[in-house]
């Protein structure tokens, strides 16, 4: 949970140093690559183990959805999901979101497990290592009170100016 907590509220300080366009949008892409491979995994590794017996695929089957070449391609379907006069900025608001996941994912280590920044043309693994994945219980509130702060101080500047 800090995780996404903390790819959430760096998604809206990204935000805050642009035109505060699509903010929503920006922020689902910075969660979409956890909720829409981490989350089915851990769910359905819990139905093999303590419900029926599953095949790999089952569980691993998802991680495509975390790598580049799966975002780009998540994106696009998410994207084709809004009204077509505003596909193109929700498709790039997606997959910038996805992209800043993704360097918040590779600052961290994950003792040698990495990222296959080129998959399914690689099995190059990458990442940065600099905090412990772990690390984000304690990033993660500060982070949240940061992206609080400058989401309260946007709209005390809207309110005052309207």
């Amino acid at each position: 949970m800090a995780d996404l907590l903390s790819h959430g509220a760096a998604a809206v300080l990204v935000k805050a140093g642009t035109r505060w366009r699509m903010v929503p949008v920006f922020v689902a892409g910075t969660l979409a690559p956890d909720m829409l491979s981490r989350a089915p995994a851990i769910g359905l590794g819990l139905v093999h183990r303590h419900v029926t017996e599953l095949p790999p695929i089952m569980s691993y089957g998802w991680d495509p959805v975390h790598q580049p070449v799966g975002m780009v391609i998540l994106a696009y379907f998410l994207c084709m999901l809004f009204a077509a006069d505003v596909r193109r900025s929700v498709f790039w608001n997606l997959l910038g979101g996805m992209a800043l996941h993704l360097l918040v994912d590779m600052l961290q280590d994950h003792h040698g497990v990495g990222y296959l920044l080129a998959y399914p043309f690689s099995n190059f693994i990458f990442e940065f290592g600099w905090v412990g994945s772990e690390d984000s219980v304690y990033v993660a509130p500060v982070l949240a009170a940061l992206a609080g702060w400058v989401v309260w101080k946007r709209g005390a500047k809207h309110n005052t100016a309207a």
